[in-house]
């Protein structure tokens, strides 16, 4: 850690230093308090949350045609392969398990030693 210096002043040169700050203080403020404030009506504030809203629904609706695509092609497929290939169904479900296995394994010896 660094040393600090400290200077240590007498009672009235700290008195003076203190008003000093304390008149620059109140000079900023009145300089902050004469700047205009500008806020918005409410129709603005209403119009801005409908935007928002139609701009979350749009997203939702496009996260979730995107999820079903995937799951409806990854569902198909295994679903094919099922009733055309049953050995490489059941080699992929066994290879998907020790995987789900070894990556869950791999992440907690990492957290556990992360820690």
């Amino acid at each position: 850690m660094k040393k600090q210096k400290v200077i240590i002043l007498n009672s009235e040169q700290q008195n003076k230093q203190d008003l000093d700050t304390i008149a620059e203080l109140q000079e900023g403020l009145q300089r902050i308090d004469q700047f205009p404030v500008y806020t918005p009506n409410l129709q603005w504030f209403e119009q801005f949350v409908i935007q928002e809203q139609q701009n979350k629904k749009k997203i939702l609706i496009r996260d979730l045609s995107i999820f079903s695509i995937i799951a409806f092609i990854i569902l198909s497929g295994m679903i094919i392969s099922l009733y055309q290939m049953p050995a490489i169904f059941i080699i992929v479900q066994i290879i998907t398990s020790i995987f789900i296995v070894v990556y869950t394994s791999v992440r907690l010896i990492k957290k556990a030693n992360h820690i």
